[in-house]
């Protein structure tokens, strides 16, 4: 997250994001922490924020040039509002100095708060200029509340594009380059927590959701403050309890190996968020927890955010230390196994 600035105010936005934000990191905190996440084995990089494309255009060019250059890192990726593209000609234009200079991926967040000020045509245009100069991914990363109170609908994208655009649930594991939609739910927490009723939100049935995060550990959010987070998700910004020290003062070696140590992150990456609750709601049935759920994240953030669940985890959670580990032995082994069986 190389900064929390953005050109725009979204309601809905979980990281409190705005032009009133002042924290940036400087290239060479980024080309340091890359070289660290490099010799760690890193595979992917993405640049976010905030609206990262607010860097200095040199120092992004430089940045990506070093990546593909000085590293083994095979992707990089770049999460922007698109405010930029304001033709195809522009889109083209730029995406192909970006491309030229190392960026592989594009993610274009959008949906109904973001087109309050970007216009659709906008995201339409970088889509289009970024799938002409194949880029390897090109996705347009939707937010949006329920269809029958929207202003802004995904058919409105591919009406504007004349096509259907694919679902990233349909994407096939073999494929070697992706051009589609994530359609996510808004979620209410941070800003969005003050402008989002309830009623607004499309939400799973419990049995679909997903419970232990694998995103945990695995995708790290280093932010433009100095704080680094277990996860990238948007509640990060709100809940210390998934950030740990400092990546001015510490090195990433030391800050996963603290990660790794942690009896909740561990239960939330390896038995997830439904157990978590489960087990809270034995340990104090009078636990208010919400009906209906977006995601897991939906989930964690009801648990993180209650002071009472908090309590019982730091006071009672060690009960369920040996299945934590129980748990992770076995799906660590189970990688083991088939990273050996394909070598």
């Amino acid at each position: 997250m190389v900064t929390f600035k953005c050109n725009i105010k979204c309601r809905h936005c979980g990281l409190s994001c705005s032009p009133d934000e002042t924290d940036w990191m400087t290239l060479d905190e980024m080309v340091q922490l890359t070289r660290q996440a490099d010799e760690l084995g890193c595979i992917n990089v993405v640049l976010t924020g905030g609206e990262p494309s607010l860097m200095k255009h040199e120092e992004l060019l430089t940045y990506f040039r070093f990546v593909k250059k000085e590293t083994k890192i095979g992707l990089t990726r770049i999460v922007t509002n698109g405010h930029w593209a304001k033709s195809y000609d522009r889109s083209y234009n730029i995406l192909k100095e970006w491309k030229e200079a190392g960026l592989d991926e594009l993610n274009v967040s959008c949906g109904e708060y973001h087109q309050e000020f970007v216009p659709i045509d906008n995201v339409i245009h970088a889509f289009k200029a970024a799938d002409d100069l194949k880029y390897l991914t090109v996705l347009l990363a939707g937010e949006f509340i329920k269809s029958e109170q929207a202003t802004i609908t995904p058919y409105d994208f591919e009406r504007k594009l004349g096509r259907r655009i694919i679902q990233t649930t349909e994407l096939s594991p073999f494929v070697h380059r992706f051009v589609g939609f994530n359609c996510n739910s808004v979620m209410n927490v941070g800003r969005g927590s003050d402008n989002i009723i309830p009623d607004q939100i499309p939400v799973m049935p419990y049995e679909r959701i997903k419970s232990n995060c694998d995103h945990l550990i695995n995708s790290l959010a280093f932010q433009p403050d100095g704080k680094v987070d277990a996860c990238c998700g948007v509640m990060v910004r709100n809940h210390p309890i998934l950030s740990f020290g400092n990546w001015r003062e510490e090195t990433i070696a030391q800050l996963l190996q603290q990660f790794h140590d942690d009896l909740i992150i561990n239960w939330i990456r390896y038995l997830g968020v439904k157990d978590m609750k489960k087990w809270l709601q034995r340990k104090d049935p009078c636990i208010v927890f919400k009906n209906e759920y977006i995601n897991s994240c939906d989930i964690c953030n009801d648990i993180l955010c209650n002071e009472r669940c908090l309590k019982l985890l730091h006071k009672h959670g060690i009960e369920r230390r040996d299945d934590i580990i129980l748990q992770k032995a076995m799906k660590e082994a189970t990688i083991f196994n088939l990273n050996y069986k394909y070598a």
